[in-house]
C-alpha cells in the first residue's frame, strides 16, 4: 500500500530577513533525508523538530536557507521520497515600512584600528541593499570630506556565498580620499560609508577608526636626486647641438586607441600639414598610431614605463630622456596628459621651453595613488612632480574646471584653457534623415526604437555598469527605449557587464558593442547619447554627438559641465548615482522628439566657435610658436 504524501508550511505572516527558518510538517515519511525544502531555488538544511499546530501523526521539521535569500517573494518547494512536489509557498524576504533595509556588505579597506600608508584614504568594499547593489554610496572620511564611491565594480568571492542575489557579481566600490598629511605624520580618522536607493531607504555604516600615516621623507633619496640631478646637468652643459624652432618634441604616454591619443593624433597632423612644423614623438606604450605618425614623418620613440618606484630609476630616465631632447635639434617641448611629467622633467632640464597638456581631472594625490600605490612615488620623485608643474612655461588644459584644479601648482598667467574639437564637425549638427535610416536598418533598429549610444572604452570610470542597471529600471517604463554601448573589450569590468545583461534578461533593449575604430554609424542611428563617466575632462564622444545632432544626456562633471547646460541643450545627472542616471534619461525619454532635436540644435550653437579642430591646431601652433621664440610668462 503506497503511503499519502502531504506536506503543510508555516509560512511568516510579515516580512523576513536574508537568513530565517520555516517550519513545517509532512505525511508519510519518518525521516528527514526522504523530503527536501528549496527557497529561492536553492535546497535548505533541514532539521527534525516538531512543529506548532501540526495534525497528530505528521513529521515535523525546521528548515534554514543554505545561504542567504535575496529580497522580494520567494517560491518554497516541499518534495517528497519520489520528488513529487507536495506543497507550495512563498516568503516575502524584505523590510517593514519604516524598517531600515536589509544590508549586506563589507568594508574591507581600511581596517577598524589599523594603519594605512600614504595621504589618501582608498576605501573598498562590497554592498547589498535589499538583496540589490545600492544606487548610491558615499564615503565620509574625517579631514577629507564626502565622496561618492565608483560603484558595480565586479566581484568573483560574493557570488560565491550569494549565489540567488542578482547584483553579487557587480556588488563592489571603491573610492580615493585625499587628506592634508605631510610627510613624517600621522592622524587618526573616523569612517563611515552610506549606502542609497530611492523608494527602498538608506544605511549608514557604523563609525570605523583608523591610522593614516604619511611616512617620513628619505632624506638620503633627497640627497641622492640633487646629486643624480647635478650629474644631469652637467652632462646637458656638454651637449651642444643647433635647435629648429619649427621642431616640436612631443612626450606622450601612448600610442594606442583612446581619447587622449587621437586628440594628439589630430592635433599633430594638422601641424604638420597645416602648420608646417617638424615633430618627433617619445611614447612610453607603443601602439596602432604609431603607424599614423609614420605616414606623417613623425619618427617615434618608444621608451620605458614613466611609472618609476625609485629615485635612482626617476633620475636616471629622466636624464635619459633630457639626453635625447638635447640631441633631438627640437626648439621646443609639448608633454600629453599629466602621468607624463618624467618628459616635463627632462625638457625643462634640457632647457627646452614646455607646454604640458593635462586631460585628466584627477587630483594629484588620487592619480598617485591610482598609478603608483599608497606611499609611490617617493618623496623625492613627488617634490619634482609638483616643481615641474611651476616650471614649465605652459599648462594647458581642455576644460576650465580642470585648469581650476591645477592653478595652485603653477601662475593663473601660464595656465590657459584650449578646447579642441572633432573632424565630426563637417557634419554641421546634424544627421541627414536617409543617413539615419540607413543606420538604423544596418544596427537592427526599428523606427519605433528610441536609440541611446554610449561611446567609450569599457572601464569602471566610464560607468557604463551603472548604466545597465539603470536600463533595467527603464525598460519596464520605457520597452522601445534601446542602449548600445560601443567599446567591450574582454577585461574583468567588460565581462561582468555582459553577465549583468543576461541576468537582467536586457539582451534585446541592451547590445554590447566591441571597441569600433569608427564609431560614426551608431551616432547616425542614436535619439540620445549618454555619457556616463564619473571622472572625465571633455569627453571627445559628446563634441561627436553634438556634430551629429544628437541630444546629450551626461554627468555633471568638468567639461561636461561646460559643454551641456541642463534642460537647455541636454540633461545633466550627478555621478556615481544610478537614480540620478535613470532620472535623467526618463526626462530624456520623456521629451518629445521635436523638443530633442531644438536641444541638439542650441547645443551645436553653443559649441560652434571651437568644433572644427582646425582651431585648436592653429592655437597650439602660436603657443608652441611663442614659446620657441623665447617669449616666456
Amino acid at each position: 500500500m503506497t503511503s499519502l504524501h502531504t506536506a503543510g508550511i508555516l509560512t511568516p505572516d510579515r516580512p523576513v530577513g536574508h537568513l530565517f527558518e520555516l517550519r513545517g510538517w509532512t505525511t508519510g515519511i519518518s525521516r528527514i533525508d526522504e523530503m527536501s525544502v528549496t527557497i529561492a531555488d536553492v535546497e535548505a538544511n533541514l532539521f527534525p523538530e516538531p512543529c506548532p499546530g501540526a495534525p497528530e501523526g505528521t513529521f515535523g521539521w525546521r528548515a534554514v536557507p543554505a545561504t542567504w535569500v535575496p529580497a522580494g517573494v520567494q517560491d518554497i518547494v516541499v518534495t517528497g521520497p519520489d520528488e513529487r512536489v507536495l506543497n507550495q509557498a512563498t516568503v516575502h524576504v524584505g523590510s517593514l515600512p519604516g524598517e531600515e533595509p536589509l544590508w549586506l556588505g563589507e568594508v574591507e579597506a581600511p581596517k577598524q584600528g589599523k594603519v594605512s600608508e600614504g595621504h589618501v584614504v582608498y576605501v573598498t568594499g562590497w554592498a547589498l541593499l535589499q538583496g540589490r547593489a545600492p544606487s548610491l554610496i558615499e564615503v565620509m572620511v574625517e579631514g577629507g570630506g564626502t565622496v561618492s564611491a565608483r560603484t558595480r565594480l565586479p566581484r568573483k568571492d560574493v557570488p560565491k556565498e550569494f549565489p540567488g542575489f542578482d547584483d553579487a557579481a557587480v556588488s563592489g566600490f571603491e573610492a580615493w580620499v585625499p587628506v592634508d598629511l605631510p610627510y613624517g605624520e600621522e592622524r587618526t580618522l573616523s569612517l563611515r560609508v552610506r549606502y542609497r536607493t530611492e523608494g527602498v531607504g538608506e544605511v549608514v555604516s557604523a563609525k570605523r577608526t583608523f591610522t593614516l600615516r604619511n611616512p617620513v621623507a628619505d632624506l638620503d633619496d633627497a640627497e641622492l636626486a640633487d646629486e643624480l640631478a647635478g650629474d644631469t646637468a652637467r652632462a646637458m652643459a656638454r651637449v651642444n647641438i643647433p635647435t629648429d624652432p619649427k621642431h616640436v618634441l612631443v612626450f606622450t604616454h601612448s600610442l594606442g586607441v583612446g581619447g587622449g591619443q587621437l586628440w594628439l593624433q589630430e592635433l599633430l597632423s594638422r601641424m604638420v600639414t597645416d602648420h608646417g612644423w617638424q615633430v618627433s614623438l617619445v611614447s612610453e606604450t607603443d601602439g596602432p598610431l604609431r603607424a599614423d605618425c609614420h605616414e606623417l614623418g613623425i619618427p617615434v620613440h618608444v621608451t620605458t614605463h614613466y611609472r618609476n618606484q625609485t629615485v635612482p630609476a626617476y633620475e636616471g630616465h629622466v636624464a635619459e630622456l633630457a639626453r635625447f631632447a638635447k640631441c633631438s635639434g627640437a626648439g621646443v617641448a609639448l608633454v600629453n596628459t599629466l602621468g607624463g611629467f618624467v618628459g616635463a622633467d627632462a625638457a625643462k632640464r634640457a632647457g627646452m621651453p614646455t607646454a604640458w597638456v593635462i586631460h585628466e581631472s584627477f587630483s594629484l594625490p588620487a592619480f598617485a595613488y591610482q598609478n603608483w600605490g599608497p606611499v609611490k612615488p617617493p618623496a623625492a620623485v613627488w617634490k619634482r612632480w609638483e616643481s615641474t608643474l611651476g616650471e614649465v612655461d605652459r599648462l594647458l588644459f581642455v576644460a576650465d574646471a580642470t585648469r581650476e584644479m591645477f592653478l595652485p601648482y603653477s601662475k593663473p598667467e601660464r595656465c590657459r584653457t584650449v578646447r579642441y574639437g572633432t573632424p565630426m564637425h563637417k557634419f554641421g549638427g546634424r544627421t541627414r534623415s536617409e543617413t539615419r535610416h540607413q543606420a538604423r536598418n544596418m544596427l537592427g533598429y526599428t523606427p519605433d526604437d528610441i536609440v541611446l549610444v554610449n561611446i567609450g572604452i569599457a572601464e569602471s570610470r566610464k560607468g557604463q555598469a551603472p548604466l545597465i542597471s539603470a536600463m533595467e529600471r527603464i525598460h519596464k517604463i520605457h520597452p522601445e527605449a534601446k542602449l548600445s554601448i560601443v567599446g567591450l573589450h574582454p577585461s574583468p569590468y567588460g565581462l561582468a557587464m555582459e553577465e549583468s545583461v543576461e541576468r537582467a534578461g536586457l539582451e534585446e533593449s541592451v547590445s554590447l558593442v566591441p571597441i569600433q575604430p569608427d564609431p560614426l554609424r551608431w551616432l547616425q542611428a542614436a535619439d540620445i547619447f549618454v555619457n556616463s563617466s564619473d571622472i572625465e575632462s571633455l569627453p571627445r564622444s559628446i563634441l561627436e554627438a553634438v556634430c551629429c545632432g544628437i541630444p546629450v544626456a551626461a554627468t555633471d562633471v568638468f567639461g561636461a559641465r561646460e559643454m551641456i547646460v541642463d534642460g537647455e541643450t541636454g540633461w545633466l545627472f550627478e555621478t556615481n548615482d544610478v537614480d540620478a542616471l535613470t532620472a535623467a534619461l526618463l526626462r530624456a525619454l520623456g521629451t518629445s522628439a521635436t523638443r530633442r532635436r531644438e536641444m541638439a540644435k542650441a547645443a551645436h550653437e553653443k559649441l560652434l566657435p571651437w568644433l572644427d579642430p582646425a582651431g585648436y591646431a592653429r592655437e597650439y601652433s602660436e603657443i608652441l610658436t611663442e614659446l620657441s621664440g623665447g617669449v616666456h610668462v
